[in-house]
């Protein structure tokens, strides 16, 4: 008997191609596709972790401590007090003409480094040289008149008018000597120029800082000190259009040209409140002035024939910081100590002044200085790192490398101590300058976290493992 096939449904295979091949063997395809895909995928993740792994940075480390022998010095040791504020120009120069009339010559732009008493811009002088001229004449008639009545034995009315004259001839010399220098804008200091806000041809009104129209050529720089990192700010616009006969206001209340000293500079701290009372005015500090730098993060290496990973995405070289930060280096002075609280951050906080000399092609104004200003030193003081101190219950010791050594006699010995600093401990009693201690250092293995395989900052000479902290300079006396 024949059994019909039943129909097809929905849920059911299309009908295949004479030459296609079977479901299952699309699926098959289809699975080892997706496997390969897992392969390449688990491939890729498994060398970036090799490539992270080189330098332990994505691995767990494993602590342990190494035993190192250092010395009991005996050095200065320092109180200071730290603060931060923006480097600044030490001295500022505003210049601004002081009589009116048409901008003649502008001699420099910003950034140009200028002397004292250097000539940096001009007004037109004709009509005041003019006015001097006749000033000058007019005194010398005053004089020889009163010259002339005194030969003549002229009444005592007479001689005091002319005298009252030739005081008032004098004071117009004065006055139009005056305004011919103010046609000149000198430099008082020696310095850079951080802005120039002048145009020749520019008319000016009677402050010298205002101008009425722009009938020049409009040829000045018209440049501004932010583009120096100048914190004197920029200029206002001088809203001129240029050209022959053109007009535009400049109500800048600015100076025209403004500069700052050279290689001399001060910073505004912020003092913290609890601290102000220990910083004087002649106190020493030490200043780190940052300025920033950057290079390439890119991974120089890659994968053979040049891949990445999908997107463009590059593994980073740990070995090279993608962006960071380098310092100079100086020591200033305190020159002023506010006692007026500023309460804007919410914190209150005063204004101290260091100033201090540094190289210009290093610190640049509207830099972050750090400073650590000096409030007190002790010379003479026993002092040792502070690992090599154990305290329990306010009983604190340290180990004494007896033979020098780590693996020799040692011995637990009660010490007093007293200021910490710069990781360093004063030792009041218990130990002496030369006396050895041991300290146990970490030391950080299977190349984790990108930690150093041995202690930071340490060495193997008996020097303190802790690095030479800048406010404790050890002296040649004992142990040292």
């Amino acid at each position: 008997m024949a059994i019909d096939a039943p129909a097809p449904t929905a849920l059911d295979d299309p009908p295949a191609a004479e030459d296609a091949p079977p479901a299952h063997r699309r699926r098959r395809w289809l699975l080892a596709v997706l496997a390969a895909v897992v392969v390449v995928a688990l491939g890729a993740g498994g060398a970036w972790w090799l490539v992270l792994r080189e330098d332990g940075t994505a691995t767990t480390a494993a602590v342990t401590t190494t035993p190192q022998v250092v010395d009991v010095t005996s050095g200065t040791m320092s109180a200071t007090v730290s603060a931060e504020g923006t480097v600044a120009a030490a001295a500022t120069d505003d210049l601004s003409f002081s009589v009116s009339g048409t901008v003649e010559t502008v001699n420099v732009t910003a950034g140009d480094e200028v002397t004292a008493g250097q000539v940096l811009a001009t007004i037109d002088s004709a009509e005041l040289g003019s006015n001097l001229a006749d000033a000058e004449s007019k005194l010398a008639e005053a004089e020889a008149k009163l010259s002339d009545d005194r030969d003549a034995d002229a009444s005592d009315e007479q001689i005091a008018a002319d005298e009252a004259s030739v005081t008032s001839a004098e004071d117009a010399v004065s006055s139009a000597t005056d305004d011919l220098a103010g046609a000149k804008l000198v430099a008082t200091i020696a310095g850079t120029v951080t802005t120039v806000d002048l145009t020749v041809g520019e008319q000016l009104g009677s402050g010298g800082t205002g101008g009425t129209s722009a009938t020049g050529t409009g040829s000045g720089s018209g440049q501004s000190g932010s583009t120096l990192g100048s914190s004197s700010g920029s200029a206002a616009p001088s809203g001129q259009t240029g050209g022959t006969g053109g007009s535009g206001s400049n109500a800048s209340s600015t100076s025209p040209i403004q500069g700052g000293s050279s290689g001399a500079y001060s910073v505004e701290l912020a003092v913290d409140s609890s601290d102000i009372s220990k910083v004087a005015v002649g106190q020493s500090a030490s200043l780190s002035i940052s300025t920033s730098s950057s290079s390439d993060s890119g991974f120089r290496g890659g994968f053979p024939g040049g891949g990445a990973f999908p997107g463009g995405g590059a593994i980073p070289n740990r070995n090279e910081a993608s962006s960071g930060s380098s310092a100079t280096t100086a020591t200033g002075k305190v020159t002023a100590v506010g006692r007026v609280a500023d309460a804007s951050s919410g914190v209150a906080t005063f204004p101290v002044t260091v100033t201090f000399a540094a190289d210009p092609t290093k610190v640049w104004v509207g830099s972050t200085a750090t400073a650590d200003i000096t409030t007190s030193e002790r010379t003479g003081v026993t002092m040792v790192s502070s690992r090599a101190i154990t305290t329990t219950g306010g009983r604190s010791v340290v180990t004494v490398a007896l033979d020098g050594t780590t693996d020799g006699r040692t011995e637990e010995r009660r010490v007093s101590t007293g200021e910490t600093s710069g990781g360093n401990t004063e030792i009041t009693s218990g130990l002496q300058p030369g006396d050895e201690v041991i300290v146990r250092v970490p030391s950080f293995v299977g190349g984790a976290g990108g930690l150093p395989a041995g202690p930071p900052g340490g060495s193997t000479n008996g020097s303190p493992t802790n690095g030479s902290p800048t406010n404790v300079s050890p002296t040649n006396g004992g142990g040292s």
